[in-house]
């Protein structure tokens, strides 16, 4: 069985409820059963019982011709978010982080090709497309998923850039795999990601990584800004301290949850008794 084939374990008629579910989009809100059935591949009667199924658990919603997805969906995605101890920490050190700096401030995760977000703060608007909790963007042209590719083995990196589409978002992005892994390790070595105007020509960002008990990375903070203000003298130095500080503080959080002692505690080693 080759590493992608489905096993006896795989049910297919639930992989087929997701990927109704991730065919509505920004550009794609509103669909025909037509149109969900030739996006996700299936039939019209198999999108039939999909979608009517979703209407039924109050997860989407039909006028008999056009179907949307309902606020209820969120539900599935704060699932998420509720069961990861970090969220909870988090929240507060980057709303700080944001308030301290005066700039918008996110956390995100990689997820396959792409960082999805999972926590924002957004102080002002600079990007021509707004990004929330749940948005999508492709790792190579933004500051966190560069520095989270950056964690990746050697393997793994391999595969991503033999995988992975680098579309040009602006003539700053770099779209070649050599110069893409060239600026990945030299992020690595440097512990933080700067990426100027790759994905929009009206932004940059600095980014640092969020590491788990052990060192393991497991997602990663960022400042975003107009490249104009991130020219201004000391001004990126001042970002990644501020940064570091807030990454540091999340990982302290973090620490502190999982073993029900502070920080300081958690430094001792456990008597026994």
């Amino acid at each position: 069985m080759s590493e992608n084939e489905p096993s006896n374990t795989y049910a297919q008629t639930f992989a087929r409820g997701l990927k109704v579910i991730t065919t509505f989009d920004e550009g794609s809100r509103v669909l025909t059963l037509s149109d969900v059935a030739e996006r996700t591949g299936v039939t019209r009667s198999t999108a039939r019982r999909l979608l009517h199924t979703l209407v039924t658990l109050g997860y989407a919603a039909t006028d008999g011709k056009y179907f949307s997805l309902t606020p209820k969906i969120l539900d599935l995605g704060f699932a998420y978010l509720s069961s990861s101890e970090i969220w909870r920490f988090a929240e507060a050190d980057i709303q700080a982080l944001a308030s301290r700096v005066g700039e918008s401030s996110s956390i995100s995760v990689l997820d396959g090709h792409d960082i999805v977000y999972v926590l924002r703060v957004q102080t002002q608007r600079i990007l021509k497309n707004s990004l929330n909790v749940g948005s999508r963007v492709p790792a190579h042209a933004n500051s966190m998923g560069r520095i989270q590719l950056a964690e990746l083995s050697d393997r793994e990196l391999k595969h991503y850039l033999e995988t992975v589409r680098l579309d040009a978002f602006t003539p700053w992005t770099i779209t070649e795999p050599d110069r893409l892994k060239a600026a990945i390790v030299s992020d690595k070595a440097q512990g933080w990601s700067m990426v100027y105007r790759e994905l929009e020509e009206g932004i940059a960002g600095l980014a640092v990584p969020i590491r788990a008990a052990g060192g393991r990375v497991i997602a990663a903070a960022n400042i975003s800004l107009a490249p104009v203000r991130l020219k201004e003298p000391g001004r990126k130095e001042e970002l990644l301290q501020a940064l570091q500080e807030t990454a540091e503080k999340i990982q302290a959080h973090l620490l502190e949850g999982r073993s029900g002692r502070t920080p300081a505690e958690a430094d001792r080693p456990v008597q026994a008794r």
